[in-house]
């Protein structure tokens, strides 16, 4: 039960795992429809005046424009002018009184004066460059403040100096072992070069350059290696993108600062092979080293009973060796003190036999010579107190006067 528990808990995983990958897949594709359907870079049309909130209003798209075609790129306001003009004209066709006629010719000056003078201001915005013409060609850019210029220098545009992020996604992109894996970069670039940028090419068709540079740079790269290296990319092969993407868009005034790969999902199939080929790796590792410590294990218990044996044969040498001691001087005190010795036994012998004497149920038979010890004979009585037969000497039977001589102990 458990190994299926476990075997259902993997499975559950890896089904788990195969829709997070798939969610991430349907995700990339979503995106790069977006963005191949809608421009992520775009330009607006409005009067130079308003350039600054048009640089920091969104489209529909939540997208900034990155370039400001000015409406009135003279920058003389014709309506001042023109009603200057009239009231110039007004006041000198009508008969009106001297005083009259000075406020409203003064009023026509002021009004011609306001439409002229205001086209010396050139307002650029905080984060962008204006593009000069002289003659109808480029003059030169200046930076973001309140500028004093001629009116007959237009500006052409105003361009964002900005980082500017760009989404550049790539779908089903083999590897060098065929395997359909799609990414998804993120890069951000500034504009440098604000002339190359509006001259050389417009922002909606850099939109479609970026992509097209972004989608070939990273098919050259996926395609260099197989599906296990693709999964593991990082920063490395993100420098590598930011050069070869920076190369190719460079003639545009463009510099590439960063690129990072949001996205690198690869077939549901693959990654489920994937993770049980990790699973396996990190099992075979766990069994090991399972193995392993066992194998310790038996060594440090094999070790152990070595000791054992080894101390229990020290304990024997030792042993055998105090016994050897111990004999070598009892063999001298035998030989030294022969007499004691000799003594000593006898004392022993006595002992053993006055303590056989003092047991009334024990029989002494007392050989010749000296020799108590070994002339003792011991014989229980039976319960009933009636002498057993014995034979005098040499086995033979007793005499039949004899029987009284045979008491219960002999001292």
């Amino acid at each position: 039960m458990a190994d299926e528990q476990v075997i259902a808990d993997e499975v559950s995983g890896d089904m788990g795992q195969a829709a997070t990958a798939n969610t991430a897949t349907q995700t990339v594709a979503t995106a790069a429809a977006m963005g191949s359907a809608i421009p992520q870079l775009t330009q607006v049309r409005v009067p130079l005046d308003d350039a600054a909130e048009a640089m920091a209003t969104p489209d529909a798209t939540g997208r900034l424009p990155i370039v400001v075609v000015p409406t009135h790129p003279f920058r003389i306001r014709n309506e001042l002018v023109i009603a200057g003009a009239i009231v110039l004209v007004a006041a000198f066709l009508f008969d009106l009184e001297l005083v009259l006629r000075s406020a409203i010719i003064g009023l026509g000056v002021l009004l011609v004066v306001l439409g002229v003078f205001q086209s010396f201001l050139v307002p650029v915005p905080m984060g962008t460059q204006a593009v000069l013409l002289r003659r109808g060609q480029f003059y030169r850019t200046v930076g973001p403040g309140t500028k004093i210029m001629p009116p007959w220098i237009p500006v052409s545009h105003i361009v964002t100096t900005r980082e500017t992020p760009f989404d550049a996604p790539a779908i089903s992109i083999p590897t060098k072992d065929n395997v359909r894996t799609s990414v998804d970069i993120l890069l951000t670039f500034t504009i440098t070069q604000p002339e190359k940028f509006v001259f050389v090419i417009a922002a909606p068709d850099f939109d479609q350059v970026c992509q097209a540079t972004c989608q070939e740079q990273v098919r050259l790269l996926i395609r260099e290696r197989d599906s296990e290296q693709v999964l593991d990319m990082g920063e490395k092969e993100n420098e590598r993108l930011r050069a070869a993407i920076g190369a190719g868009l460079e003639q545009y005034g463009v510099d590439v600062v960063r690129v990072v790969m949001t996205h690198i999902v690869a077939p549901v199939e693959f990654q489920a092979s994937r993770e049980a080929r990790r699973l396996a790796t990190v099992q075979r590792a766990e069994q090991q080293e399972r193995h392993a410590l066992s194998l310790l294990r038996q060594a440090d218990t094999d070790e152990l009973r070595r000791q054992q044996i080894a101390a229990h044969k020290e304990a024997i040498e030792l042993e055998a060796a105090n016994e050897v001691i111990r004999l070598e001087r009892l063999e001298t005190r035998l030989h030294d003190y022969p007499k004691a010795i000799a003594w000593d036994v006898e004392s022993k012998r006595l002992e053993v036999a006055q303590a056989l004497a003092a047991n009334t149920r024990a029989m002494v038979q007392v050989g010749p010579g000296a020799d108590v010890a070994a002339s003792l004979l011991m014989h229980t009585l039976p319960d009933d107190g009636a002498a057993k037969p014995a034979a005098a000497d040499s086995g033979a039977a007793p005499k039949p006067g004899n029987s009284r001589q045979q008491g219960r102990s002999t001292r």
